[in-house]
């Protein structure tokens, strides 16, 4: 049975319309409530169709408000993840869970050549795959351990 590739989990987040993106001039509180409207984790940054980085609810709470900086006046480019980690739309299902894992990451840009297609989130994950993964995640996990 060939892998799942990751496009077919975007049915959520594909390009077009619902691609939730900003630019990095636009502050984080307008991006902050651009995602509570669309409902979604976290928002491409992208300038002239260029992605630049991506700024995730943990961007928000890590580099925004534990710091101590003003939502209002902070812009996308001083807070977002610049040059995001991204997984091509036809790898399987499994690779994006293997790099969000070893990044830490909620939020995966998918791509297609140059092209955004969308975000991949932890929630957007199949159950199956994930418990499909589980042996392996821990075993990855204790490994981590134990090189720390």
């Amino acid at each position: 049975m060939s892998e799942r590739p990751v496009r077919s989990i975007l049915h959520r987040r594909r390009f077009g319309p619902d691609l939730v993106s900003a630019r990095p001039d636009e502050t984080v509180r307008d991006a902050a409530r651009r995602m509570a409207e669309q409902r979604c984790g976290s928002i491409l940054v992208v300038e002239d169709g260029c992605l630049l980085g991506i700024f995730t609810e943990r961007d928000l709470l890590v580099r925004v408000v534990a710091a101590g900086l003003e939502p209002t006046t902070t812009r996308l480019r001083d807070a977002m993840t610049a040059d995001p980690v991204t997984i091509g739309a036809e790898e399987p299902v499994e690779e994006a869970v293997r790099r969000m894992d070893e990044g830490s990451f909620r939020h995966l840009v998918v791509v297609s050549g140059e092209h955004v297609l969308g975000v991949v989130s932890t929630r957007d994950i199949p159950a199956l795959t994930m418990a499909r993964m589980a042996g392996e995640l821990d075993r990855r996990h204790r490994l981590a351990e134990r090189v720390w």
